[in-house]
């Protein structure tokens, strides 16, 4: 379950787990929900419809990536989402530990040039797509920031010199 699919990071994580045979369960709004299902999310849970919780009530994951800022009840809540003996992966703060032989991680994003390496032949292989939303002048950068500030900006923008 990938809890903030709709970004960047969101996407790249459905598609390298659907290289591995997983099926994912992803949130996102109605508005990336395309993009998240052209990644190849199995499901999709439009948070704004319904909450999350709800709509995966009863429902338990071997792995729980949470790439959204929650508040610490919130964070609880996702990590219970874990089976037992499962993982639960967060990026935006400490990672709540459930018990039950969840294994709780915190992620940081670090520069492996191994595994950068291992990403960009996946990009040049067409194994890993980059949603590159537009392309605009560097000078644009003050606008281009108010839109990504507004949540306006779905993929990647590419800024010009």
């Amino acid at each position: 379950m990938i809890n903030g699919a709709g970004g960047a990071v969101g996407g790249y994580a459905i598609q390298l787990a659907k290289s591995t045979g997983a099926t994912v369960t992803a949130t996102g709004s109605a508005r990336s929900a395309e993009r998240v299902r052209s990644y190849g999310a199995d499901r999709i849970v439009d948070y704004t419809a319904t909450p999350l919780l709800q709509a995966v009530a009863g429902q338990r994951f071997d792995v729980v990536l949470n790439l959204v800022r929650t508040s610490p009840e919130e964070t609880a809540a996702l990590a219970d989402l874990a089976v037992d003996g499962g993982v639960f992966v967060i990026t935006t703060g400490p990672a709540a530990d459930p018990g039950r032989g969840v294994r709780a991680v915190q992620m940081f994003a670090r520069s492996y040039a191994v595994q950068l390496g291992e990403l960009v032949a996946r990009v040049d292989a067409g194994d890993l797509r980059i949603d590159v939303a537009q392309r605009r002048p560097l000078t644009d950068l003050a606008v281009v920031h108010d839109q990504a500030a507004a949540g306006e900006l779905p993929g990647k923008t590419i800024l010009i010199p």
